[in-house]
């Protein structure tokens, strides 16, 4: 457990996708929307926690590493199948167990991968954690589909955290442009909007990134280090306000 300033990576730990149609497949973290934002806040020295719902350990998006999913790029495969092996994903605390140590949270980034459509709307402890960033104006990054983050509520009676702020998730359009057309569980974009966010649809497949206050959010699996590097900017600005490396 940090004693000192830290991020947190907020991973879905669901391992199953249930489709529209009943089928079920593997599923996960996007590789790329992990890696990427990890090794950039790693370079820039922070040290990262790994939170899950319920703590139970994520796992690499199988779909992540085909090549149909890479444009083709085995250079690219081979590299994500390597890097990923080597991230600590079974180290990895549940959220409630980060409440304790709020005082050192100082950002919180939420990648994709299909799995966060499984776990994360429904979870309270979600909803909380949210709503402790925004009331203590610590800032989060979702991306792509972990962008569901935003559905998630403390309890049933409470408002979303972020309900009403400018974001950005993985298209309909975009979705619909995959091998899952047609059996996507819900359409991420649509249910946000349905519950009053305000989605800012870019260009499919080009990386997007939006902020409204202390919350960033990315498109697509190309907005993963664009979202990190808007992260890591708002981050500096805290360092600098706050005096010290890291905002001690």
């Amino acid at each position: 457990m940090p004693s000192q300033p830290f991020l947190a990576f907020l991973l879905s730990s669901a391992q199953v996708l249930r489709l529209r149609d009943g089928d079920t497949i593997a599923t996960g973290v996007w590789a790329e929307e992990l890696l990427l934002p990890w090794q950039e806040f790693r370079r820039a020295g922070w040290p990262i926690v790994f939170l899950s719902p319920d703590g139970r350990p994520a796992q690499i998006d199988p779909q992540s590493l085909l090549l149909e999913n890479l444009s083709g790029d085995q250079n690219k495969q081979r590299h994500l199948e390597r890097e990923s092996a080597r991230l600590p994903l079974s180290d990895i605390l549940s959220v409630t167990h980060i409440f304790p140590l709020l005082p050192a949270l100082r950002g919180v980034f939420v990648p994709g991968g299909n799995a966060p459509l499984m776990d994360f709307p429904d979870s309270a402890a979600v909803g909380q954690l949210l709503s402790e960033c925004r009331q203590r104006k610590i800032p989060v990054a979702t991306l792509c589909h972990g962008s569901a983050a935003l559905l998630a509520r403390p309890d049933p009676a409470q408002d979303r955290p972020f309900a009403s702020f400018q974001v950005s998730c993985f298209q309909k359009l975009e979705e619909e442009q995959t091998s899952l057309a047609g059996r996507w569980p819900f359409h991420l974009e649509e249910e946000l909007r349905s519950c009053g966010f305000q989605v800012t649809a870019g260009t499919p497949w080009h990386a997007q990134v939006v902020r409204d206050r202390d919350l960033f959010s990315g498109q697509n699996p190309a907005s993963a280090l664009p979202l990190a590097q808007a992260l890591l900017a708002r981050l500096e600005e805290n360092r600098r306000h706050r005096g010290s490396k890291h905002g001690y």
